[in-house]
């Protein structure tokens, strides 16, 4: 299936790397990435895929924005139920529909060069490990903060941390417990010379997230704390992934 005015191959063999995108009413975002990774070289492209999951977005499902010609593998999914932020849900999506050893999860505002592409696919990414990449601004190159929520590691060892939690959804800010159970599970490596490339909501109105609140409600930020402390104590069910249905939409 391809884009309005598009076209793109389908994820039919595994790549080398899998970069795995979760989205959500970021159609001018998501536009902008196509026309970024259309424009790696051929041999790039030969040897990775994009999976993009589209958290229920009511208005701008992904698989509608329009995708230039020359794009690699692609492949997009789309969770059946619009629940605020769950992110948590598209990410281990991605990581389970990925066709490749290895996996960069990033955000959707964080479009990945060129060089940082050919960078990964010629590293020997070792199990058991999760690296943090550099993180400049991507008008202007200026350096900035590591992300915390982007990581390369193997399919593997991302599913040997165990995935994000679901039932965190429509919680704000949890997602920093993936990292956390990395830290117990895995060795966490930097590359700091492998850099992703920051694109602000000054640039494209929706680099991030404009459609939901960031706020929780005081009942939501208290169970948050809650279920993590029951879950600390194991007084409450381990981690939950795949536990939204979805189909593949592209």
């Amino acid at each position: 299936m391809n884009g309005p005015g598009g076209t793109a191959k389908s994820a039919a063999s595994p790549s080398a790397l899998s970069i795995v995108l979760a989205y959500y009413e970021n159609p001018e975002m998501l536009a902008f990435q196509w026309n970024e990774i259309a424009g790696y070289p051929e041999k790039v492209k030969s040897e990775i895929e994009v999976v993009v999951v589209d958290d229920g977005s009511p208005v701008h499902p992904a698989a509608q924005v329009t995708r230039p010609a020359g794009l690699p593998a692609v492949s997009i999914f789309r969770i059946r139920e619009d629940v605020p932020w769950n992110q948590d849900a598209a990410r281990n999506i991605g990581a389970h529909e990925a066709r490749s050893r290895l996996l960069l999860v990033t955000d959707i505002d964080h479009v990945v060069p060129r060089a940082t592409v050919e960078g990964i696919l010629d590293y020997e990414a070792e199990e058991g490990v999760f690296y943090g990449l550099g993180r400049v601004k991507y008008f202007g190159g200026q350096p900035s903060e590591p992300h915390p929520n982007s990581y390369l590691l193997t399919k593997k060892t991302y599913w040997n941390i165990g995935g994000h939690d679901e039932d965190f959804a429509g919680i704000y800010g949890k997602d920093f417990l993936f990292r956390k159970r990395a830290f117990a599970k895995a060795r966490e490596e930097n590359l700091p010379h492998l850099v992703l490339a920051r694109v602000g909501s000054t640039a494209v109105a929706d680099a991030g997230t404009r459609t939901i609140g960031r706020d929780n409600t005081l009942r939501k930020r208290v169970w948050g704390y809650v279920l993590e402390w029951l879950k600390k104590l194991r007084l409450w069910r381990g981690v939950q992934t795949l536990t939204y249905s979805y189909d593949r939409v592209v």
